[in-house]
């Protein structure tokens, strides 16, 4: 410091050269892991001073421990937390399906993104039209003129295999729904307690299946709530719930009949009166203090196969909104439910109750649709691949 220059800067630079990317400061604060930034001509290093002015020492000392582990420094932690009693522990669940969040390892993507129906699959209509020497069909796949000289060829067959290799990745990357059927569902099981039925008042829709009715022939003690379908006012409904209860009976579930109210509501035209309403009786619910499941009931509402079709965009509405109740209040949320017809038979009526009644084994499943084969629920699984040709398309 007093005969010569410091060259802290050479210094700097002569371990960035020797591959040095963690630097620690044994000192009184953090001046030279400050200086130090600006000496390195590369971003990734990572300056950890175990000092800080201002802070506890433990607490610095740990900080720039964890820094340097991120880094790539190897930490000793089992030597830190000896005898603290800490311990290694599974990552959480989702938060309220106590499951896994992520998928399993045999879900996911191959290595390298590679086809899930293999290379020969992809590389089959190439060597169709080889084998059969079929020009045409040759010149199709690689999108050549059939005139060109031999020179295309090659650079045709890099397009074709770097076009048919990003079109496997993508299909690894791709997941649609599907219906399966509910796993050892139990149809003899039957709702009991006090249930609340919500309706749109009379002459709103015709043909309600006769859900009120059903549960009352098992023994159930049903109060029927009917709501006028242009109406939303939170409060009102509120009260009507309260008053249905009498004040000191808890439900034991309510089914909602409200999607079925596919008019469009008078004051929002552009939304149908049924959407609304059942976001009116969420809150009512809540503000009532009804803690009691919600089932929503809709007929119609989603596809469950190719046979299948859905027959109301209107109630296909209830189940997006009931997808985001479910995450914002699972507090009182029962599930969603799909119907055949909305004049529902016995058959259907049974296996409604049977829903109701808790036969999706401890109630996991809240995407439920029935049907004359039984119960479905919604699954997300793998999709299709799509061949390359209907890719480039959509592209």
């Amino acid at each position: 410091h007093v005969r010569e220059a410091v060259r802290f800067l050479d210094g700097i630079r002569a371990l960035e050269a020797a591959g040095v990317t963690t630097y620690l400061e044994l000192g009184p604060d953090g001046v030279l892991s400050a200086l130090a930034q600006d000496c390195v001509t590369e971003d990734a290093a990572t300056f950890a001073p175990l000092l800080r002015k201002g802070r506890a020492e433990a607490e610095a000392l740990v900080t720039a421990l964890a820094r340097a582990h991120t880094d790539g420094v190897a930490v000793d932690w089992a030597a830190y937390f000896a005898g603290s009693g800490a311990h290694r522990v599974d990552l959480p669940t989702y938060a309220f399906q106590r499951k896994r969040y992520w998928l399993e390892e045999a879900h996911r993507p191959a290595a390298g993104g590679s086809d899930p129906a293999g290379g020969a699959a992809v590389d089959a209509p190439f060597w169709e039209a080889v084998e059969n020497a079929d020009l045409a069909a040759l010149t199709a796949t690689l999108d050549i003129d059939a005139d060109q000289p031999l020179s295309a060829l090659l650079p045709a067959l890099s397009a074709w295999r770097h076009r048919l290799t990003e079109h496997s990745v993508v299909n690894t990357w791709r997941y649609g729904v599907t219906w399966k059927p509910l796993p050892a569902a139990d149809v003899s099981a039957r709702p009991s307690g006090t249930w609340l039925v919500v309706t749109p008042e009379a002459g709103a829709d015709s043909g309600l299946p006769a859900v009120a009715d059903a549960l009352r022939a098992q023994g159930a003690d049903v109060r029927e709530v009917a709501l006028d379908p242009a109406v939303t006012d939170r409060d009102g409904v509120a009260d009507r719930l309260r008053t249905a209860l009498a004040g000191d009976r808890e439900a034991a579930g309510v089914v909602s009949l409200l999607a079925l109210a596919e008019a469009p509501h008078p004051a929002h035209p552009a939304a149908p009166a049924g959407v609304l309403l059942t976001g009116t009786l969420v809150q009512a619910l809540g503000d009532a203090e009804v803690d009691a499941p919600l089932w929503c009931l809709t007929s119609g509402a989603v596809a469950t196969g190719p046979a299948d079709r859905v027959r109301s965009a209107a109630q296909a509405q209830v189940w997006g909104l009931g997808r985001v109740i479910a995450l914002e209040h699972p507090e009182r949320w029962g599930g969603l439910v799909d119907l055949p017809a909305a004049a529902a038979d016995g058959r259907t009526l049974d296996r409604l109750l049977a829903v109701l009644g808790g036969a999706d084994a401890g109630g996991a499943e809240d995407q439920i649709a029935v049907r004359a084969s039984g119960l479905l629920v919604r699954r997300v699984e793998h999709a299709a691949a799509r061949p390359a040709a209907t890719a480039t398309a959509a592209a």
